[in-house]
C-alpha cells in the first residue's frame, strides 16, 4: 500500500510538471505575416493645349473679279505652290496643339453660283494650302460657303474630309482628340439671339468634350466694336457651358472680353485673304489659347494675342499672312481692347 502511494504521488507531481505546459509551436512552419499595403493614389494626368485662332480665310476669287492681282494669279505665279501663302505664320502652327479658322468660301469646280456682289470659289487643290500650312480644322458657318449653292457645299466637306481636315458649323460640330483630350467646336453665323437650338447643341456637346469652343460669323463690317446683341449671345453662351467663344467677320479687328474668367475674342479680322486685292486695313491677329487640365478638367488658362498682316508687303495684298512687330506690332494690339 505505501508503494503505491509513492507511486501515485509521482505520477501526480509529473502531472502538474509536464501536463499543464502549452504545446511549444513550431515558428518555422508559421506563414509569414503579410504587409498591410498602403491604398495607392491614383496620379493627376496633368495636360496643356495650346489652340491657335485666325479669322477669315478665303482662298481664291469671287465671280467677275478681274485676274490681274487677284489670289488665283498669285497661285500661278507661285509656280502652284501652296506652301508659300502661309509659310510666314507656319512655325507657329506646327508648335501648337491645334489651329482653326474660317473657311470663307467653297473649294469646288460648280459652275452655278449665287446672284450676289462677291460669290467666291476656290480650287479644290488650295485644299493643300492648308495642309501645308498645318491647319487642321475650320468653321463652314458664314455668308459666303454656300456661294456655289448646296453642290459647292458638298464640294468642300468632302474635299476636306479626304484631306483629314476637320470642319463644323451650322448643323454640324466637331470633336477633335488631342493628348486624350476631347475639344468640341460649334459654329454659327449672324445668330440675332441665342437661340433654344444653341442651348440644346451645347448641352449635347458639353457631355462628350472636355472643352467646348463656339466660332461666331457676326458684326458689322469694318465697326472697330462689337455690338450689344453679340455680347449677350457670347455670354449666354458662357452661363451655358461653353469655354471660349472667337468670331469673325467684320473684316477689321476688335477687342476681348473676359465673362466670368472665360475669354470672348469678337472679331478675328481677316487672315488669309483672297476676297479683296489690297484692303486699305491689312492688320490680323493669331490668337491663342492654352488650357491646362487635370484630369481633363481645366484648372487655368491663358492667352496670347500674335500680331499680324494679311501681307508680307504694305502696298498690295500677297496673300501671305505674316506676323509683325515694332510699330506694326504696337498699332496692330492697340486694335484690341479689353472690352468693357
Amino acid at each position: 500500500m505505501k508503494r503505491f502511494k509513492q507511486i501515485f504521488l509521482c505520477f501526480s507531481l509529473f502531472i502538474v510538471l509536464f501536463g499543464c505546459q502549452k504545446p511549444v509551436k513550431d515558428k518555422s512552419k508559421e506563414e509569414p505575416k503579410k504587409e498591410v499595403e498602403e491604398p495607392k493614389v491614383p496620379e493627376v494626368v496633368k495636360t496643356s493645349l495650346t489652340l491657335s485662332f485666325v479669322g477669315d480665310i478665303t482662298l481664291g476669287n469671287y465671280a467677275g473679279q478681274g485676274y490681274s492681282g487677284s489670289f488665283d494669279q498669285e497661285y500661278e505665279k507661285q509656280g502652284k505652290d501652296a506652301s508659300y501663302f502661309l509659310k510666314n505664320v507656319k512655325d507657329v502652327f506646327e508648335k501648337d496643339d491645334l489651329t482653326i479658322g474660317n473657311l470663307e468660301g467653297p473649294l469646288t469646280n460648280a459652275k452655278s453660283h449665287a446672284e450676289k456682289q462677291f460669290a467666291f470659289k476656290g480650287k479644290p487643290e488650295y485644299i493643300n494650302i492648308l495642309t501645308q500650312g498645318d491647319v487642321e480644322i475650320v468653321t463652314l458657318a458664314n455668308n459666303h460657303s454656300r456661294d456655289r449653292f448646296e453642290k459647292g457645299m458638298t464640294d468642300t466637306k468632302e474635299t476636306l474630309t479626304n484631306a483629314n481636315i476637320g470642319y463644323f458649323g451650322y448643323e454640324d460640330s466637331y470633336i477633335a482628340d488631342v493628348k486624350g483630350v476631347k475639344v468640341g467646336f460649334l459654329g454659327y453665323s449672324f445668330p440675332q439671339s441665342f437661340t433654344t437650338e444653341m442651348k440644346e447643341a451645347i448641352t449635347k456637346l458639353r457631355k462628350k468634350a472636355d472643352i467646348v469652343i463656339v466660332y461666331f460669323h457676326w458684326g458689322i463690317e469694318r465697326d472697330p466694336s462689337p455690338m450689344t446683341m453679340q455680347r449677350n449671345i457670347a455670354k449666354k453662351c458662357i452661363d451655358n457651358g461653353v469655354d471660349l467663344v472667337v468670331g469673325s467677320h467684320p473684316h477689321v479687328l476688335q477687342g476681348i472680353e473676359t465673362y466670368k474668367g472665360k475669354k470672348i475674342v469678337y472679331s478675328l479680322s481677316n487672315f488669309c485673304f483672297g476676297g479683296n486685292k489690297n484692303p486699305s486695313d491689312k492688320d490680323s491677329m493669331i490668337y491663342q489659347h492654352t488650357f491646362n487640365l487635370e484630369d481633363n478638367k481645366i484648372v487655368s488658362e491663358s492667352h496670347k494675342v500674335i500680331p499680324c498682316m494679311i501681307s508680307s508687303t504694305k502696298s498690295r495684298n500677297n496673300y501671305q499672312p505674316t506676323i509683325v512687330d515694332g510699330n506694326d506690332a504696337k498699332r496692330v494690339l492697340k486694335k484690341i481692347p479689353e472690352v468693357k
